[in-house]
């Protein structure tokens, strides 16, 4: 008789945690998965995101988080610094990106700047043809020298 009480206790309390799962898996896919990134931008530069990788492409003046010597600031993702190390114009990839970007084809990807001066672009959206890669392009050509940059990636 106890053990049948502890049977339905515990069958209880697997299926309310089983439907508390549920709901709440059901309301994540329905959020778009963000990626938020502050970067110190003087010239032109474009990010590209694939998968769970982010790396630059340097084009202009200095490199991303650089300015005329003084300065040395990280790029921030989700909040976390990283400062890349570079092999010429394309710096070495940002590894275990969270949430990472899904390798299918995505023209739906929202871009939202919320601090900077200069243009801010998606010049690629994930497709087969560029093995699923976001670019994102950073005008910051204006004179004036390097600006702060936050951008927010919802997809």
């Amino acid at each position: 008789m106890m053990r049948a009480g502890f049977l339905r206790i515990a069958c209880f309390l697997l299926t309310l945690f089983a439907m508390t799962a549920c709901s709440h898996l059901q309301r994540r896919a329905q959020e778009p998965d963000e990626l938020r990134i502050r970067a110190f931008i003087d010239g032109s530069d474009t990010i590209k995101i694939r998968g769970g990788e982010l790396w630059y492409q340097h084009h202009d003046f200095d490199l991303p988080g650089k300015w005329k010597g003084e300065y040395d600031e990280p790029t921030y993702i989700n909040g976390r610094a990283w400062k890349p190390r570079w092999n010429d114009s394309v710096s070495k990839p940002y590894q275990n990106l969270w949430p990472p970007l899904p390798e299918v084809a995505n023209e739906a990807i929202q871009l939202t700047k919320e601090a900077g001066r200069g243009e801010v672009s998606i010049t690629e959206t994930p497709s087969a043809e560029n093995d699923y890669t976001l670019s994102i392009y950073f005008d910051d050509n204006e004179p004036g020298g390097a600006e702060w940059y936050e951008i927010v990636i919802e997809w």
